[in-house]
């Protein structure tokens, strides 16, 4: 991905929880090229791919075409309730409906988590969402998303309502091989806490509430001869949970452009505030594929 700005209201992504995961665009082989379409030439899918970050590219997927972004992540949590989950295929297929125009499935993602007593699993909640890609200005790329979940999570992997998010993308090419985006992402999701934790009322079942997060990031991406990019990303937000604080991160990794129909990539996550006395770090791999 390149350089983007996004503002979301309530989307599923990083180690969420334990978060994982979207990107913004990269820029383009030659500054003209850029400023006629960042979002164009050969490297166009490292550009409008969302992974492997956590902010979305503001490149809309073409008209007629389909990107399927798919990956694996391992989370690794510390502290006195320490655990380690695996996420996959953190599927987000993406179809090009009309110019600027996108719309996407948010979908399947299989979840399996370990502790020192447990072994459970279930699913992600699934949904749909949209991407209008504003006409570009010069190097920047203006996109507004729409996305929306349900609870069709199973095995405790879901926020128990619905999530609404939306996207405001910006994305900047500040040279033909250097990028510079923030994302802005406010969301207004479903959790669940448990009384007996916030108040001293004892052990009380947990109790579902609506809640509202602030996730703003930054992330720069460097390209490299034959296809490679590298990206870093710090993420920070608001709120992990109804009633929970916040949590600040940080994500890199190298992405890989294997022709005009295939991205592969690999990252790094590590957490830097702990929550109920635990940290996280994540390791993730996973692909891009233009269908056509």
């Amino acid at each position: 991905m390149l350089v983007g700005i996004a503002l979301l209201v309530s989307s599923p992504r990083p180690p969420r929880e334990a978060p994982p995961p979207a990107p913004s665009p990269s820029p383009r082989a030659t500054l003209a090229g850029l400023q006629a379409d960042p979002c164009g030439g050969t490297g166009r899918l490292l550009a409008t791919l969302d992974r492997p970050t956590v902010g979305y590219s503001a490149c809309a997927v073409p008209k007629g075409a389909i990107v399927l972004e798919e990956g694996y992540q391992n989370t690794f949590a510390g502290g006195p309730a320490a655990q380690t989950s695996t996420a996959y295929p953190q599927g987000f297929e993406r179809v090009g409906v009309a110019r600027g125009w996108e719309l996407d499935l948010i979908g399947p993602n299989a979840n399996r988590q370990r502790s020192s007593s447990t072994i459970t699993g279930g699913y992600s909640d699934m949904g749909l969402g949209f991407k209008y890609e504003l006409p570009q200005e010069g190097r920047f790329t203006y996109a507004v998303d729409g996305l929306v979940t349900a609870a069709t999570g199973t095995g405790g992997f879901s926020n128990g309502g619905p999530t609404q998010t939306l996207n405001i993308d910006v994305s900047y090419a500040a040279s033909p091989a250097f990028g510079i985006g923030t994302t802005l992402a406010t969301a207004a999701s479903t959790g669940f806490f448990e009384p007996g934790t916030f108040a001293t009322s004892g052990t009380l079942p947990a109790v579902r509430e609506r809640y509202i997060t602030f996730e703003p990031s930054l992330v720069v991406t460097l390209q490299w001869p034959h296809d490679y990019q590298l990206y870093a990303e710090l993420v920070g937000q608001t709120k992990t949970a109804p009633r929970a604080g916040g949590r600040l991160y940080t994500d890199f990794g190298l992405q890989k452009l294997l022709g005009p129909y295939l991205e592969i990539d690999g990252e790094y996550g590590i957490d830097f505030t702990p929550s109920n006395g635990s940290r996280f770090n994540y390791i993730g791999v996973g692909a891009g594929i233009r269908v056509k």
